[in-house]
């Protein structure tokens, strides 16, 4: 293998492998923690913060960040690093600029948020505003963080970005547990998101600085520079506002129609950033950004069809040991249907970062209004029907529409569909998985349940799993070396 292949295919599994550690890592915190939290909170208050944090998560936060990890990849490539800084300092007065916006439209409208169109409990109101005015201060920060992580994603160090991210959600994590435990609640909650939302930016900033010499924020904004973030920035905002707009519809309709204790039902049971900079490096060089897509694409694959695979089987069991029955009784479905969608919103996020690397978020935006149009006009004719089940349904619909936009990319950048690719990986995953799901299957059956049960099911299905891709030829040569040398060290 030459030595440019090797090191673009160690690159990508190494910053696959450190994009997966800020996702599962918080998951599998996050999923220790929410039982005490659901229970201490109560279903009422868990649904409201789960609404604020999804607020928090997806109103003014527009990942405009994402133009540094663009700018700064390609400029370097170019030898042009003279630009860093003039990108770093624009990027970071426009954040600056929307923070303040949102925190504005925000404050102004809590109280309208809350009563009118929430339709929150009006014994919960008052809170609910409190809770709406914190947010709207963690959103600016958020804002501000987005800048510094950008730049440790333009630089490759996924690694620092995945500690850093880490330690922050286990702190974050582990205050929520000591609050609810002293008898703390919802408010209390949003204030220690907040404290770690301010440390966390600050202590981004200062090893952004140390790692990126060019790194600093100027006050002298050259027009053409401010022009070229915002033109960059214009299509992933578009598509933002309308992934936001979903989401808080989403979570809004269903608080008003159904209250926010069935929220809770639907949101308990509810990586790919390499591909990014990576991306902007290789766009005059098509045949190893097809070599990066493919190995990216089936990385994410062999990751999210088992884990998917595993809730959509084990999904009774799964909430019955965890959050009990009666609550399994209600989100068992939910969760199938979310794991369908949201992997396959991970495999698709392969392409869709690509297609922002290469400059063409516009595209994107495109194909999410097509989304929008599907999830929203489905969200209010099936929940008034089928309640939260017509909520997953139409997410669903709407997610999985969008994953058939991968095929017209690869048409686009590389002028035929990877039918190969796609047929060998798939024919090798569905056997790998069947396989896999018999054995957890067969384990959940013939044991009591309990979580013993569920975590030996696990393991014993991930083995055959592992072990029938490697029979079938799943992990090239070239793969296994790089796995052993990534594992040795």
């Amino acid at each position: 293998m030459e030595t440019g292949q090797k090191q673009t295919s160690k690159s990508i599994i190494k910053n696959v492998f450190y994009g997966f550690l800020t996702w599962i890592l918080p998951l599998g915190l996050s999923f220790a923690a929410t039982p005490l939290i659901v229970r201490t909170l109560g279903d009422a208050d868990y649904g409201i913060y789960a609404l604020v944090i999804g607020f928090i998560g997806y109103s003014f936060t527009f990942s405009i960040g994402r133009a540094i990890t663009k700018y700064i990849a390609e400029f370097r490539a170019n030898g042009e690093s003279e630009k860093i800084r003039e990108v770093i300092s624009a990027t970071f007065f426009i954040n600056i600029a929307v923070g303040i916006f949102g925190v504005l439209v925000i404050g102004l409208s809590a109280n309208w948020l809350v009563r009118d169109i929430f339709k929150i409990e009006e014994a919960a109101q008052n809170k609910s505003v409190l809770a709406m005015y914190i947010a709207a201060l963690i959103i600016f920060c958020t804002m501000l963080n987005q800048v510094f992580n950008a730049v440790l994603q333009g630089i490759h160090r996924f690694d620092v970005y995945s500690k850093i991210f880490n330690i922050s959600s286990f702190a974050l994590l582990l205050g929520n547990i000591l609050l609810v435990l002293l008898g703390y609640g919802l408010l209390y909650l949003l204030g220690w998101n907040l404290l770690i939302t301010i440390l966390t930016s600050g202590f981004i900033a200062v090893v952004a600085k140390r790692l990126l010499p060019e790194f600093g924020i100027s006050f002298r904004l050259k027009n053409e520079t401010v022009k070229l973030v915002l033109k960059y920035s214009s299509g992933i905002i578009g598509y933002q506002i309308l992934a936001n707009f979903i989401l808080l519809f989403e979570r809004g309709w269903i608080t008003r129609q159904l209250g926010s204790e069935s929220l809770t039902h639907y949101v308990v049971p509810s990586l790919m950033l390499v591909v990014f900079p990576l991306a902007s490096e290789l766009k005059d060089d098509r045949e190893k950004l097809l070599r990066l897509y493919l190995k990216a694409t089936k990385i994410a694959c062999f990751l999210v069809v088992f884990m998917a695979a595993t809730l959509i089987v084990d999904s009774r069991a799964f909430l019955t040991i965890y959050m009990g029955a009666a609550f399994a009784e209600k989100s068992s479905t939910l969760l199938m249907l979310h794991a369908i969608s949201f992997g396959s919103a991970a495999i698709l996020t392969v392409s869709w970062q690509m297609t922002e690397g290469l400059g063409f978020p516009n595209y994107n935006f495109r194909v999410f209004l097509v989304c929008l149009v599907l999830c929203v006009s489905l969200l209010v004719s099936l929940t008034g029907i089928y309640g939260n089940l017509g909520a997953a349904i139409a997410r669903l619909v709407g997610f999985c529409t969008i994953f058939f936009s991968i095929f017209y990319v690869e048409k686009w950048f590389f002028g035929a569909v990877q039918t190969r690719f796609w047929v060998k990986l798939i024919g090798s995953l569905g056997v790998a998985v069947t396989f896999a799901v018999a054995v957890q299957f067969f384990v959940l059956n013939n044991l009591n349940l309990s979580w013993f049960s569920f975590i030996v099911s696990v393991v014993f299905g991930g083995m055959v799993y592992l072990l029938s891709l490697w029979v079938l030829g799943f992990v090239t040569a070239d793969e296994k070396i790089l796995i052993k040398g990534i594992l040795n060290r």
